[in-house]
This record gives C-alpha cells, sequence and structure tokens, in this order.
C-alpha cells in the first residue's frame, strides 16, 4: 500500500487525488484554487498543485541571470511575506528566491512571466474568503488550465 508522497515544504506524507471545484481548496504553494490532481495532508489541511509539487528546487531565470534561484517553502522575510520582482504583488506560499539579492518570484511568475501574460481558458471561480492573489483572475486559472504533465 502506499503511504504516501514526501514534499521538502510539509513534514508529513501527502496523498494524491482529484481536487473538485465543489471542494473549494486552496493550494497551500500559490494559494490559488486547487482543481485536478493534487497532493494533501489531511492532517493540516495542506494542499499542493501537481505542478507546485513538482516545481524544481533551483532554477536559472531571465529575469535574474547573476545567480540560480531556489524554490523555497515560505517567504523567509520577517514579514512572512515575499515581493514577487516580476508582477511587483506580495505573496506568502511557495516562491523562487535568490536571498543574497533579495530577488523572489511566485512559483507561476518563474514559470509564465508576469499574470498579464496568462491566458485564461477556462471560467474564473475564487476561492471563497480568499483574500490574497484576486489581484487578476487569471492568477487562479494557471493551474487549472495547465496539463497534467506540465513540469515546471
Amino acid at each position: 500500500m502506499n503511504s504516501g508522497y514526501k514534499h521538502f515544504s510539509h513534514a508529513h506524507n501527502l496523498i494524491m487525488h482529484q481536487a473538485h471545484e465543489a471542494a473549494k481548496m486552496s493550494c497551500s504553494g500559490c494559494n490559488s484554487l486547487a482543481i485536478g490532481p493534487v497532493y494533501t495532508c489531511w492532517q493540516c489541511n495542506f494542499v499542493l498543485h501537481e505542478q507546485c509539487f513538482h516545481a524544481t528546487r533551483s532554477l536559472k531565470h531571465p529575469s535574474h541571470p547573476s545567480h540560480p534561484l531556489t524554490l523555497v517553502p515560505y517567504p523567509t522575510y520577517p514579514s512572512n511575506t515575499f515581493y514577487c520582482n516580476s508582477c511587483k504583488l506580495v505573496g506568502t506560499g511557495l516562491s523562487y528566491s535568490c536571498s543574497g539579492c533579495e530577488f523572489d518570484l511566485h512559483v507561476h511568475c518563474a514559470r509564465f512571466g508576469t499574470h498579464q501574460e496568462i491566458v485564461p481558458q477556462h471560467a474564473y471561480v475564487p476561492v471563497s474568503g480568499q483574500t490574497q492573489n484576486t489581484h487578476n483572475p487569471n492568477y487562479n486559472l494557471l493551474y487549472s488550465s495547465m496539463g497534467p504533465n506540465t513540469r515546471m
């Protein structure tokens, strides 16, 4: 029997399942609506999109060519938030970071550039009570419009 999957950002094993829109679950990595394949810790209500779960731990990004960016599970700043150098908005979940330069990117901004480059393919469905990342309705479309084999 499969005991689950490990992710560096969470202490417990995660179980993969299909999240449906009606569940109104929010991804703990990017704070957007979690629909489709997700990894969940039922003990903690921790949820990661498949794409957030498989995000590479380090990458070179054209917006910060001098150093590699490291995927961090939560902001390392005293405010418990980070400022995305791509979209210029505050984030709270997974981010790609260069700690020496205080350069940070949302996971989706590192993958796709700014929010304006995301092309909507599905109807916008806000997460109930969501207060973060409502700056652009396309933000919540990002992961639901990506195929299951999309890798970050």
